[in-house]
């Protein structure tokens, strides 16, 4: 394999590391309402593809296919999400990136 190639960044792979940070709390699925203020808090209305008993998406696999406004948290999205909760994997993740 040309050198080329070898070094181009498998971002499957990194999708992959990031997914698996999360603990599938199911946090995320809650709808959002914006408060007196205009900040964001999570409110008690789920997903429709949310087992609340379980917390897990019955649609994980396919959630950006069929669920309206179902957020792929990127990197990016978590560090400016002020209304993911602290207990949140991918908030403690970066986090801890910011500490380094």
């Amino acid at each position: 394999m040309p050198a080329a190639i070898r070094n181009v960044p498998d971002k499957s792979a990194e999708m992959q590391e990031w997914e698996d940070i999360c603990r599938q709390c199911g946090a995320c699925c809650f709808e959002k309402l914006p408060d007196k203020h205009g900040r964001l808090y999570t409110s008690n209305i789920a997903c429709r593809f949310l087992d609340v008993a379980t917390r897990k998406c019955k649609v994980y696999h396919k959630r950006f296919d069929v669920g309206e406004g179902c957020v792929k948290l990127t990197p990016e999205v978590v560090r400016e999400a002020d209304w993911l909760p602290e207990d949140c994997a991918y908030v403690q993740h970066m986090r801890r990136e910011k500490e380094k």
